[in-house]
């Protein structure tokens, strides 16, 4: 297992740390009745010219987007809706969110996608682990033994214990050459304009530009769009190392979204 020194090691110096800034397009003005929690809404959501699809199963996320405040940073105790929803839609950051609120991604198929009333060129957005995701690739299925006890990440005055992800068919946890990204394809009436890749996990060997690149992303970071050119619809597909035998990607397809920027 890496060492909790090295979360964020080698290409720290090459990736802009970013809280939103002034100009970027936030998603605070998205009413959210109380504290720690999220809105799935129907039909998706409109903000600044761009609509989010929403695809809506019950009180559910089943792929699209959402919004939400949340900012759990430890596993949570039982296999339950409730708890399992404050993993899904919570970012994963090294201190408490301060953004406000943000948008939670389920990248399902096609499915996770926002079209633009006006076709637009973007400059960049920000974007950060959900603790699912995180949790996850960082310590795999479980965390601690019973001979081996260990204390909650991030609630170290809670009793010791075996922490679990909860994640059905299993996940592992990432070492050399494993990785965990996000590719933003963009369209301009109906044909691909371009896509651009960023790695929320880089384990050492995976990067073959930078061989040494070993992290885990813990904050908003931004991923630069502007390669896409002009746009009129951004879909976000997720890929990853851990596939079980049929191909199928076993981390947790999430991600948060925040303080999207266009081009002047």
């Amino acid at each position: 297992m890496i060492g909790l020194g090295s979360l964020f090691a080698s290409c720290s110096d090459d990736m802009d740390l970013v809280i939103p800034h002034a100009t970027n397009i936030t998603f605070s003005g998205l009413e959210i009745n109380e504290r720690f929690s999220h809105v799935i809404p129907e039909g998706g959501f409109t903000v600044a010219g761009m609509k989010f699809n929403t695809v809506k199963t019950g009180n559910q996320l089943a792929a699209g987007f959402c919004y939400s405040n949340r900012s759990n940073r430890s596993f949570v105790w039982n296999n339950d809706e409730q708890s399992m929803d404050s993993l899904r839609y919570s970012v994963w950051s090294s201190k408490p969110n301060t953004t406000g609120t943000y948008l939670v991604c389920h990248a399902v198929g096609q499915d996770a996608y926002f079209t633009l009333e006006t076709p637009k060129k973007l400059d960049y957005v920000l974007v950060a682990h959900s603790t699912w995701s995180y949790l996850a690739t960082y310590y795999g299925d479980s965390y601690g033994t019973p001979e081996y006890p260990m204390a909650n990440p991030n609630v170290p005055s809670k009793p010791k214990g075996v922490w679990y992800s909860y994640v059905e068919g299993g996940v592992k946890y990432f070492k050399a050459g494993d990785y965990f990204s996000v590719t933003a394809t963009g369209f301009l009436g109906g044909q691909q304009t371009g896509a651009v890749t960023f790695d929320l996990v880089c384990m050492r060997g995976h990067n073959t530009e930078n061989p040494s690149w070993n992290y885990f992303v813990t904050d908003w970071r931004k991923m630069e769009l502007s390669a896409l050119g002009t746009v009129d619809k951004v879909v976000f597909t997720l890929d990853s190392s851990d596939k079980d035998d049929n191909g199928r990607m076993r981390t947790p397809a999430w991600f948060c979204l925040d303080g999207f920027q266009f081009a002047e």
